[in-house]
């Protein structure tokens, strides 16, 4: 065969970009991994990623070091992590909260330019105090088609994945119940407790001390399914009569990300790791501890879900009129 001088150079290049892209990925990682997390430390992002970095740096033999970078809802975390060399040594400490950053304007970057790695969340609950009339999710539910708007249910800001759940299920049930949004779970919890609003959506996780406690009562899961809480029983799914629930398929989630265009194969000495650090007894623990529902979804499985996240929790922002740009206009295709 033939081959053009420039032909052959050009060969020649690609070959020597290829050895040495696996000579790197044989020394991967050739210094500290830093992980930046886009929330506080000490909440579930930030407990998740540490939990992660001491697991996965066992099968990567390299230290990870874990940091907090908030502000700008990810979006300085994003930034960083974005800015830097894409050759695997760092990472982006992620949530939920990622799949409204481009929409929101928080940062130029989507779903679909990040590599995911979903290692747990807490499925979503809706809670009363002790004493209220509701006695079931359709109490309530009957009670907000009485009289629409009339029921108060706190959450977490405007946008959250709490706000989305309480959303899906008005939707659902179709009916106008009336949010009110809070700086935090903590703060809406506070409002359940004191009567400020007549129900509660945040995770089981963030509710169980107040469950446990008799503080709060659960009426219902905003999930497909049941969920046993150990002291409490089984807590009914609201799916199960309002499946259009899943319409808006919006789920707390806690993890790492990657960019994308990592080299692939640091991108599978990472899965690889991965894969492995979701049977340690450290993630193991950590689910125990938080009352998670333990995911291990990366590569195209993670992104499949999170890419329609993206485009419910985007579009009923922009609906809601609280993102100002339309999705449209930044390739985020209506659901």
């Amino acid at each position: 065969m033939f081959f053009t001088e420039s032909l052959k150079k050009a060969i020649v290049i690609a070959s020597a970009v290829l050895v040495s892209n696996a000579a790197f990925a044989q020394d991967f990682p050739s210094r500290p991994i830093d992980a930046s997390v886009w929330a506080s430390a000490g909440g579930g992002t930030d407990t998740t990623n540490r939990y992660l970095a001491e697991a996965m740096q066992k099968h990567l033999g390299g230290k990870i070091n874990v940091s907090n970078r908030t502000g700008g809802g990810g979006g300085i975390a994003m930034n960083h992590v974005w800015n830097q060399p894409h050759d695997g040594h760092t990472w982006l400490g992620a949530s939920e909260a990622m799949q409204i950053v481009k929409g929101m304007g928080f940062h130029k970057t989507g779903t679909a330019d990040w590599r995911w790695y979903m290692v747990a969340g807490a499925p979503g609950v809706i809670s009363v105090r002790p004493d209220s009339k509701f006695k079931t999710v359709d109490d309530l539910i009957e009670a907000a088609r009485a009289d629409p708007k009339s029921v108060r249910i706190g959450h977490c800001a405007i946008g959250c994945v709490w706000h989305m759940r309480a959303i899906a299920l008005g939707q659902a049930a179709d009916v106008d119940l009336n949010y009110i949004p809070f700086d935090g779970t903590n703060p809406a919890h506070m409002a359940g407790l004191t009567g400020e609003v007549d129900a509660v959506v945040s995770g089981i996780a963030e509710q169980a001390e107040f469950l446990k406690a008799g503080k709060l009562r659960p009426l219902g899961m905003i999930e497909m399914e049941p969920y046993d809480f150990d002291g409490l029983g089984v807590i009914p799914a609201a799916g199960i009569k309002y499946p259009k629930i899943q319409d808006i398929p919006a789920v707390q989630w806690l993890g790492m990300a990657i960019p994308a265009d990592t080299p692939a194969d640091v991108i599978a000495l990472i899965d690889a790791a991965f894969v492995k650090s979701m049977d340690d007894p450290k993630i193991q623990a950590l689910a125990k501890e938080r009352q998670f529902n333990l995911y291990g979804q990366y590569g195209e499985e993670a992104e499949a879900s999170l890419l329609a996240m993206e485009k419910a929790m985007s579009w009923k922002l922009f609906d809601l009129g609280v993102a100002t740009i339309s999705p449209d206009t930044l390739g985020i295709e209506r659901p």
